[in-house]
């Protein structure tokens, strides 16, 4: 590259010199239009070789660049992240603070907070609700059906006719192998399968 930029300015100072010669030989006017002529060939010619020369020197001072190099970021959107331990903690807390159940009836289905819920006892393939404020309620769903929908709020099946809320048991007596007496004065029989369950639920 050097070498042409050294060939074009010596035809550069070439032309020059032969257009010197030649205007000795014309007028004014002619030397004039040369002149003009001659400074727009330098123009012209001169800013196509300096161009050429500072990208030539860029070139040569920029890092090379990797082909086929692509930056990938890898960092999950805001929207998609997990959301913290303590919120995923609040939120379950709240689902179970605030559970209610539906308790269908011939003439209207009653919502009912579980923490209102004593104890569940089976009457054939109904159920009989008693509940912390004295009512009691009858619906005609087996108690196996509401077992497993009261477990995960904590209930346990104390007897295969009686299912309780740990919360309201008062104390264990040592009668009969085992029996629960529940705050409302109720009591509640252990069965033995179920001894130790229900010993671990209230923390024996």
């Amino acid at each position: 590259m050097k070498n042409k930029i050294l060939f074009g300015l010596i035809f550069i100072l070439a032309y020059g010199i032969h257009t010197a010669a030649y205007g000795a030989m014309l007028g004014l006017p002619e030397i004039i239009m040369l002149l003009v002529a001659g400074l727009l060939f330098f123009g012209f010619f001169g800013g196509i070789f300096m161009l050429i020369y500072f990208l030539i020197r860029r070139n040569r001072t920029q890092p090379p660049i990797a082909p086929n190099t692509v930056a990938i970021n890898f960092v999950p959107p805001t929207a998609y992240q997990n959301p913290p331990v303590d919120e995923k903690m609040d939120k379950k807390e709240a689902i179970k603070i605030n559970a209610r159940i539906a308790l269908p009836q011939q003439n209207e289905i009653r919502y009912v907070n579980t923490e209102e819920i004593i104890r569940c006892e089976a009457d054939n393939n109904y159920t009989n609700f008693f509940f912390s404020g004295g009512d009691q309620l009858l619906i005609s769903k087996s108690l196996k059906e509401y077992s497993d929908l009261l477990k995960p709020q904590g209930f346990v099946r104390a007897h295969q006719s009686h299912l309780v809320n740990p919360k309201f048991v008062k104390s264990w007596l040592k009668e009969d192998g085992g029996t629960l007496l529940m705050d409302n004065g109720d009591k509640i029989p252990v069965s033995k399968p179920n001894r130790e369950l229900v010993k671990e639920v209230l923390g024996k």
